[in-house]
């Protein structure tokens, strides 16, 4: 009988233990949403802020000001002046007058090639101009005086004899002096293999010489970038080899046409190097800046698009949306600069604007969302 009693007492116990488990492990559950506090009337979370049947949304001012558009390229750097200096006879190298990184100026001599055989061509035309010279003269003053002793044809020949005498030591002193190849403008020489006694074959190269003083700095752009590419538009260059230093430059020229194949424009931009500091065929970046007319600027995330085009929603006077069409004339990451009946300070429809149509109730959140998210 106690043992019934002992086991009656056991499973009494059980139950007990059993309910107050229950109610520590399921009786917070339902009792939690009566316990919260109610939620912040304004706040994005508190759902019953605003009024029944409205669209939620968050509204971004528009502001206008000038796009900055920045076009990125890379460029070859070329020399403002550049020859190969060729040798247009074959002849003997005889002297060299400059050496390798040398500057030079203008006519200056740069090497000298044998030129004996021009000399005693040279030495030749001018007996013979002395000798023509002395007979025409002697003719003239004869005929001067009304002789008899010579006719008019007489003198006509020495005349001829006299010019053609003067033209043969022009032709003479023209080969001899060309002998010396002389810098056509002020530059540098390049590296060269020069030695003298070398014998130098027609039309080989004798050396380089270069004007670096300013480098053209050559580089391609998209064909939707030819509006801002304009002659004096500035650049901004940079180039691996001189870390930190930045270089100001200035569009000098650019195709007229647009390459087919890769839908490029070749641009050149001339920078100062007076200081020597660049060498033509650098690696360089290019940057070109274009700041154009004001237009209004809106965040990318408030456009939207349909069959007609690309619009916005603007919130009026009485918070009701009213559709603005817009063209997107330039970018920068969630900017957008639009041509649209906007004015500055105008309230568009930023987050939530994908739910929005003509007639719509919207809600303001005066909270808004994070900077740079959107709901759609």
């Amino acid at each position: 009988m106690s043992r019934n009693w002992n086991l009656i007492a056991v499973l009494a116990l059980g139950v007990v233990i059993g309910a107050v488990l229950s109610n520590l492990l399921f009786g917070s559950g339902r009792d939690s949403s009566a316990g919260n506090a109610p939620a912040t009337p304004g706040t994005a979370a508190d759902e019953n802020s605003f009024p029944a049947g409205s669209i939620v949304v968050t509204v971004s001012n528009v502001e206008v000001t000038p796009p900055r558009t920045r076009i990125q390229s890379i460029g070859t750097g070329k020399a403002a002046q550049l020859v190969h200096l060729t040798a247009d006879f074959s002849g003997t190298i005889e002297a060299i007058q400059v050496q390798p990184n040398t500057f030079v100026g203008a006519g200056d001599p740069i090497v000298t090639f044998e030129r004996r055989t021009q000399e005693i061509l040279l030495e030749s035309a001018k007996a013979e101009l002395e000798k023509d010279q002395a007979s025409y003269e002697r003719l003239q003053t004869l005929s001067d005086q009304n002789s008899t002793a010579i006719s008019q044809s007489q003198l006509d020949v020495a005349r001829a004899a006299f010019a053609a005498s003067t033209a043969q030591v022009a032709e003479a002193q023209y080969e001899y002096d060309r002998r010396v190849v002389r810098a056509p403008f002020s530059g540098q020489i390049n590296l060269n293999d020069l030695t003298i006694g070398s014998y130098i074959q027609q039309g080989s190269e004798i050396v380089t010489l270069v004007d670096a003083s300013s480098l053209f700095v050559e580089f391609s752009v998209p064909e939707t970038s030819i509006e801002k590419i304009q002659a004096g538009v500035s650049v901004r260059l940079t180039t691996p080899a001189l870390r930190g230093r930045v270089f100001d430059g200035s569009v000098v020229a650019f195709d007229t046409s647009v390459d087919e194949e890769f839908r490029t424009v070749r641009v050149r931009a001339q920078v100062d190097n007076s200081d020597n500091l660049l060498v033509p065929g650098m690696t360089f970046s290019v940057s070109i800046a274009s700041i154009e007319q004001p237009l209004p600027r809106i965040s990318s995330v408030s456009i939207l698009w349909d069959h007609e085009g690309a619009y916005v929603w603007r919130v009026n006077s009485d918070n009701q949306p009213e559709r603005v069409n817009v063209i997107l004339r330039d970018r920068i990451r969630d900017d957008v600069w639009v041509e649209a009946d906007l004015k500055d300070g105008d309230r568009v429809i930023r987050d939530g604007a994908f739910k929005v149509s003509q007639g719509s109730r919207i809600a303001i959140d005066v909270v808004g969302a994070v900077p740079g998210s959107s709901d759609g």
